[in-house]
């Protein structure tokens, strides 16, 4: 595998940091502009796609039963923080060229 240059990687990196706010609306919109014509964005927005498409809807399906038995919303920030940290350490693999899978269902294969 051939290395990517600094600013693909810093713009990987980028992506990923920012699908914390953005959740899965990022990766698609990368994945859509990248798909033919840049394969390491195109793997670094399915990756985190798979994320997300993976924690969303148990985070809303936690925020329902949360209404009723408070205890599911301790387990939905510990859902976020769970997030959060494999992003860092996504953004981290990015940054030095590593290649980097969240431990999550495969929608989209990598």
């Amino acid at each position: 595998m051939e290395r990517e240059s600094l600013l693909n990687r810093v713009m990987a990196s980028l992506m990923h940091l920012f699908s914390l706010l953005l959740t899965f609306v990022l990766p698609i919109l990368v994945y859509l502009v990248a798909k033919n014509r840049n394969k390491y964005f195109a793997d670094h927005a399915k990756e985190g796609m798979n994320l997300h498409f993976t924690f969303f809807p148990v985070f809303l399906i936690l925020n329902l039963i949360s209404l009723k038995w408070r205890v599911a919303s301790v387990f939905s920030y510990g859902l976020i923080a769970l997030e959060t940290v494999l992003i860092l350490i996504a953004v981290l693999n990015t940054l030095m060229g590593k290649k980097f899978s969240y431990p999550v269902i495969r929608y989209f294969k990598v």
